[in-house]
């Protein structure tokens, strides 16, 4: 099976919950998990891929709000990163791929279905951020990766953050949550990491303090500079606790319900 087969397949399972959603009204002060239903079939099968494949661990359920925008922040080890992430997810993951895979024609389609980003790889893709600030306008959960790029070490190193995150955090005003990969294959290809067996852990932490900024500020470096320390500073912090002996994990913690 080659790699564009493998990465259809990854992105097919990512869009299904998402197309499949069902259509209906949310009762006054009782909102409805955004998994449910049918949707709740395809996220055991997400759940099951990382925890048969890749042995996955998180220290519980990502502390995202029920409802409403959030940014989830983490570290890019390599092409599984997505599916881990929304293993210890109750929200649908919205995600920003590379141009050229979401031109496919094999999945375009569904790429375009559920409302994908497309993004170009010179990290200057002004649409690709007007783009991701309406995601978070409507209401969804985009995932970010600061580094712009695969680190394929296996979580032990974190690459240079790119500005876009903490523009688009500072800009849009909603939480910031971080999130720590770690022990996945150690590869930027998309096929080998995908059938590659692994032990991950995905770390999660608690929402980042950035009530001492506010949108305007978005176009200022100084305030995008430390926004991104603070990102950094955020997701080291989750690398000592996932490396410092697993001290972060317990039985009843070790997989999500």
């Amino acid at each position: 099976m080659n790699a564009l087969v493998l990465l259809s397949l990854t992105i097919l399972l990512l869009c299904l919950p998402r197309a499949l959603l069902p259509v209906g009204t949310r009762a006054p002060n009782q909102p409805k998990p955004e998994i449910r239903g049918r949707l709740t079939f395809f996220h055991w099968l997400v759940l099951g891929y990382c925890g048969l494949m890749h042995r996955l661990k998180t220290n519980g359920w990502a502390p995202l709000p029920e409802t409403g925008p959030a940014i989830l922040i983490a570290n890019h080890t390599c092409g599984i990163d997505h599916l881990v992430l929304q293993a210890g997810c109750r929200r649908v993951l919205g995600f920003m791929i590379a141009k050229e895979y979401y031109d496919w024609p094999l999945i375009h389609p569904a790429c375009k279905l559920v409302g994908c980003i497309p993004v170009n790889r010179d990290g200057r893709d002004l649409q690709a951020t007007r783009a991701a600030l309406r995601v978070l306008k409507g209401g969804r959960v985009l995932p970010i990766f600061p580094e712009g790029r695969i680190t394929p070490t296996s979580g032990r190193e974190l690459g240079e953050f790119q500005p876009g995150a903490a523009f688009i955090a500072v800009r849009a005003g909603v939480p910031v949550i971080p999130a720590y990969i770690r022990g996945t294959p150690e590869t930027n290809q998309i096929g080998p990491s995908l059938s590659t067996p692994s032990r991950a852990y995905v770390t999660f932490g608690n929402p980042i303090d950035l009530t001492d900024f506010t949108p305007h500020q978005a176009g200022d470096k100084a305030v995008l500079s430390e926004v991104s320390r603070r990102f950094r500073e955020a997701l080291l912090e989750l690398r000592a606790r996932n490396l410092d002996g697993h001290s972060s994990f317990t039985p009843s913690e070790t997989s999500n319900p």
